[in-house]
């Protein structure tokens, strides 16, 4: 029986969806899209730096399911180093903030260059959902990142093959990370080497991506006119 997606008004989760490879995933979020445009659903807000790792899980997970990967033989995907005390089995990939930075932004014309966001600038001035009358602020400030992704494999040759495969996959869901209005330009891919980990040599290479970021916080108008009006009186 065929699957509704008629009233998607919400991102499906990749985990969660009745759907298992990307060609239905493609079509369901292409529906939630004709949705925000045809009934105003809000979007969703820009993704932070947590969020991405989340969704770059979902996007090995249901590449993985598209290939029909048997469950001992998937990606060991860790937010961190493998663990020593534990031997690996399969490949696996750690992800890691490598650096981060206050963004820029333009305030002349083109070629004018930009300054740094060292705080939070108001982004849009909206109603509130539940205080009739009252304004709804959005302040933002941007932050670029650089990500960094390791692969392990036992051969240095599964090694090299994994990480391509991962660039494919980060390519391939780049339109699932931009509706977080995340976009992920790729930096380099570079072998580390061997690694011991449990008395057993693991060959490692690296993907680095920049990716641009903002951290959003709400606040009603009232409230931040006091605060304006407490720090000038400060001053």
């Amino acid at each position: 029986m065929a699957l509704r997606i008629d009233n998607i008004t919400s991102i499906p989760d990749l985990k969660n969806t009745p759907f298992r490879n990307e060609a239905d995933i493609t079509v369901s979020l292409n529906r939630y899209l004709e949705n925000v445009v045809n009934s105003g659903v809000a979007p969703p807000p820009s993704g932070g730096i947590v969020e991405l790792f989340s969704l770059v899980q979902d996007a090995i997970w249901s590449r993985q399911n598209t290939e029909n990967v048997p469950e001992d033989r998937r990606l060991l995907v860790l937010g961190e180093d493998p663990p020593e005390e534990e031997p690996i089995n399969t490949e696996a990939i750690t992800f890691s903030l490598e650096d981060r930075w206050s963004g820029q932004f333009s305030q002349g014309p083109a070629g004018s260059g930009g300054v740094r966001e060292v705080i939070h600038h108001q982004r849009s001035i909206q109603d509130h959902p539940e205080h009739l009358g009252e304004k709804l602020v959005t302040m933002g400030r941007f932050f670029d990142n650089v990500v960094n992704f390791n692969i392990y494999a036992r051969s240095s040759l599964q090694a090299l093959k994994r990480a391509l495969w991962f660039e494919n996959v980060i390519d391939g869901f780049r339109w699932y990370f931009r509706l977080y209005r995340l976009n992920l330009v790729h930096k380099n891919t570079r072998r580390i080497g061997k690694v011991i980990l449990k008395e057993i040599p693991l060959n490692k290479y690296s993907v680095s991506f920049h990716v641009r970021t903002e951290d959003t916080y709400q606040i009603g108008l009232q409230e931040l006119k006091k605060v304006v009006l407490s720090i000038n009186t400060t001053n």
